[in-house]
C-alpha cells in the first residue's frame, strides 16, 4: 500500500501457514502446546569452555548449548501473550525498557468524549502529531507527524493515523490533529461568505465530511447560521479549531487491542550481528527487544530480519565457522 506498507491479500492465516511449511520443509521439531516452568544455565566446569541451557517443561527435560527467545511482547493476551520474554531476561540479568502499549487506539473521558461519540465510525484523511503542552514552534516542527486515515469510535480515536502516533504519544501530551489537510480554509470560508447564502454547516460540509461539518457547527452558535452572517472572526476561529484540533486522551485501549509492544530487551544488553545477549548462548528476537515500527508489516520485518541474523550467527558458531565479519 502507500508509504510502503505491506498487508497480507487475504488474511493472516497465510503467514502462519507459510511458516509452519517452512518448518516442515527445514525439519523443525515443533512442540505445540508446551509449558516451560523453568530454564537454567550451567557453565563449563573449568570456565573456558561453552555452558548449556536446562530447560524443564510439561514435556520432560531439554538441554542445549543455546538458547532463542522469540517470545513476543503482551499485545492481543487473548491469543497467548505473556511476559515470559522479559522474565528470562531479567532472570539473566539483561536490561528492560519498560513495556507499553503501541500501535493502539486512543481513548478519551467519556463525558468530554460524548458530543464525538456520534461520529463513531466516520473516517477522513488527517494530519496529526503529538508532544509536550508547552512545545515551541520549533520543536513543533521537528514533532512526528503522520498523514494516514482517522477513524472515529465510541471511545475515542482510532484509525491508521492514530495507531501511528499512539508509539509517540505519552500520557498527559496532547495530540493534535489537522482534520482538512491541503486546504487553505480560511480562505474558502471567506469565499464562501461573499458567494453563498447556505448555512455554514453545508459550505463545511463540502471541504469536510457532513457528519463532522454538523458536529462541528454545533460547538459554537457563531457558527450555526448562513455563511454571509457570520462575522470573519467566526470564520477564522472555525478554520483555525479544524486545522489544529488539540485534545488530551486519557490513555489508550491497552494490551489487548494493541498491534505491538513497545520497550522490552534492551538493545544494548544485544548484539547487533547475531542477537546474541551479554549471558552467553542465549539470544532474543522479534517483538520481545525494545524495537518498534510503524504500521503497515515494519514489525514482521524486523522479527524475520532478526530471526535471520540470529540463524545465520547460530549456523556459523555451530559449524565451528568463523566469526561474522565486523
Amino acid at each position: 500500500k502507500h508509504k510502503g506498507q505491506l498487508f497480507c491479500d487475504r488474511s493472516a492465516e497465510d503467514i502462519i501457514t507459510l511458516l509452519l511449511a517452512e518448518c516442515d520443509a527445514g525439519g523443525v521439531t515443533r512442540w505445540q502446546p508446551c509449558r516451560v516452568s523453568s530454564i537454567n544455565y550451567d557453565s563449563s566446569p573449568d570456565g573456558t569452555g561453552a555452558g548449556s541451557y536446562k530447560i524443564e517443561s510439561d514435556r520432560g527435560h531439554i538441554e542445549a548449548p543455546q538458547l532463542v527467545i522469540a517470545t513476543g511482547g503482551l499485545s492481543i493476551p487473548k491469543i497467548g501473550a505473556t511476559d515470559f520474554g522479559y522474565r528470562i531476561a531479567k532472570q539473566f540479568g539483561l536490561r528492560l525498557v519498560e513495556p507499553r502499549a503501541a500501535l493502539v487506539p486512543l481513548t478519551f473521558d467519556g463525558e468530554a468524549w460524548a458530543p464525538y461519540a456520534q461520529l463513531a465510525g466516520l473516517a477522513l484523511p488527517v494530519r496529526i502529531e503529538t508532544g509536550p503542552t508547552d512545545a515551541t514552534p520549533k520543536q513543533r516542527k521537528k514533532a512526528v507527524v503522520f498523514a494516514e486515515d482517522l477513524l472515529f469510535t465510541h471511545r475515542g480515536l482510532s484509525g491508521p493515523a492514530v495507531l501511528q502516533i499512539s508509539s509517540f504519544w505519552r500520557e498527559g501530551q496532547p495530540v493534535r490533529i489537522n482534520l482538512a489537510p491541503g486546504m487553505d480554509l480560511p480562505n474558502l470560508l471567506l469565499r464562501a461568505k461573499a458567494s453563498s447564502k447556505k448555512l455554514i454547516a453545508n459550505e463545511l460540509a463540502a471541504l469536510v465530511p457532513a457528519r463532522l461539518a454538523d458536529a462541528w457547527v454545533s460547538r459554537d452558535p457563531a457558527w450555526q447560521k448562513p455563511v454571509s452572517e457570520a462575522t470573519d472572526k467566526a470564520l477564522a476561529t472555525l478554520a483555525e479549531r479544524l486545522a489544529d484540533w488539540q485534545l488530551t486522551p486519557t490513555g489508550t485501549e491497552g494490551y489487548k487491542k494493541a498491534e505491538v509492544t513497545l520497550g522490552g530487551v534492551d538493545t544494548r544488553d544485544l548484539s547487533s550481528q547475531t542477537m546474541e545477549s551479554k549471558q552467553p548462548g542465549l539470544y532474543f528476537i522479534g517483538e520481545v527487544v525494545d524495537v518498534t515500527g510503524w504500521l503497515g508489516g515494519y514489525n514482521f520485518q524486523w522479527a524475520w530480519a532478526s530471526a535471520h541474523a540470529c540463524a545465520m550467527a547460530l549456523a556459523a558458531k555451530n559449524s565451528s565457522e568463523s566469526p561474522l565479519p565486523s
